[in-house]
């Protein structure tokens, strides 16, 4: 299920549930701006206050801040080291290939 591999990822480092997480925070907030700003031509029927302006700003906001998001969050090991136990051991490790 999506609560097992979300628990997953968490022991992979708190990155992988870090970076999602805000990214879907960025992109509703940038979608709202961007649609109420410059929003002029509807979406969709279904839901007449959302823009083609608020999906394409928010598309754009959302990507740019993946690369800096992941850019600034590998720098601190304390979020890209996996977590083998409870114990304060993971805060001292070598990053994974991934994050050097």
């Amino acid at each position: 299920t999506q609560s097992s591999f979300t628990v997953a990822n968490i022991f992979e480092g708190i990155f992988w549930f870090l970076l999602p997480a805000s990214l879907i925070a960025i992109n509703d907030v940038a979608a709202y701006f961007f649609g109420f700003f410059f929003g002029r031509t509807p979406l969709i029927k279904l839901s007449p206050k959302k823009t083609w302006e608020g999906f394409i700003g928010a598309s754009v906001a959302t990507i740019i801040s993946a690369f800096a998001l992941a850019n600034i969050l590998g720098h601190f090991p304390w979020l890209t080291c996996p977590r083998k136990d409870l114990s304060t051991g993971w805060l001292q490790c070598d990053p994974g290939p991934l994050f050097k």
